[in-house]
């Protein structure tokens, strides 16, 4: 087993628990609890939002880099089925980056989607769902083999008849 490997994936899943699990908790507690609540100072509400757009976006920058690695990786032992399923993911990845960097990033360019929070803070926490599901069925398809390329049989060895002294 190489070690190296084994933490940079470690890293990976953690960073991908850590962005997506604050992306659930906002959707399925802080934002209904925020609709229900009344008088909550809103400089709280930002601090909140600005905390948690740290730390996804640290996870965000743990998830590409690892996710490279990985990708440089994995792709020479799989098979083209294998990345059809990979190159899926990727582009559901992009997109729930572009929409957390959205949500968090405080440009004007992005404030049609801030004031629609809840919408794509909602859309954010499915991607991020389907994509784990993704990365499962991938991680299935290489320990079955399904996905995996066909290693060369080991080269034959000819045995040289005894020689006479």
């Amino acid at each position: 087993m190489n070690w190296g490997d084994l933490v940079v994936k470690w890293v990976h899943v953690i960073s991908i628990v850590t962005g997506v699990g604050l992306t659930l908790f906002q959707y399925l507690v802080l934002l209904p609890v925020l609709r229900r609540v009344q008088g909550v100072p809103e400089d709280l509400v930002k601090a909140i939002q600005r905390r948690a757009g740290m730390v996804i976006g640290i996870a965000w920058v743990l998830i590409w880099v690892t996710g490279i690695y990985n990708l440089v990786v994995v792709v020479p032992t799989v098979k083209p089925n294998y990345h059809l399923v990979l190159g899926a993911k990727i582009l559901l990845v992009l997109v729930l980056f572009f929409i957390s960097t959205a949500l968090s990033h405080p440009s004007l360019a992005f404030e049609g989607i801030q004031r629609n929070r809840a919408r794509w803070v909602a859309l954010a926490a499915w991607l991020g769902i389907v994509i784990i599901a993704l990365s499962a069925t991938l991680n299935m398809m290489r320990l079955k083999g399904v996905a995996l390329k066909e290693l060369p049989a080991p080269a034959q060895v000819q045995q040289l008849p005894p020689s006479s002294p």
